[in-house]
């Protein structure tokens, strides 16, 4: 059987406001594969479900209880990724 290779997958782009800031709900679906609710727990951090706070130094402003309101500066979405990515290589899941 001949091994298939994944077709190559652009990155996502995000329209931004005129500060340079995108929906994190946005972000959260497409690159965390999670509905918002669920992935502002990560920027802000949730010790209900054990969430670390993966924004910490990281341009995010809102409300984590108005999820739909939070942002997230362009610059600053790859920074997240990685720090979310490591975390569940870290956790295992």
């Amino acid at each position: 059987m001949a091994f298939k290779e994944k077709p190559f997958e652009q990155k996502p782009t995000f329209e931004a406001d005129r500060d340079g800031f995108v929906k994190f709900g946005d972000v959260s679906r497409k690159l965390l594969n999670k509905q918002c609710q669920y992935g502002v727990t990560y920027a802000f951090g949730d010790e209900s479900c054990d969430c670390p706070n993966l924004g910490k130094d990281l341009r995010i402003t809102g409300d984590p209880g108005i999820y739909h309101d939070v942002k997230i500066h362009k610059d600053d979405v790859d920074e997240f990724i990685r720090r979310y990515e490591a975390y569940k290589k870290e956790q295992k899941f």
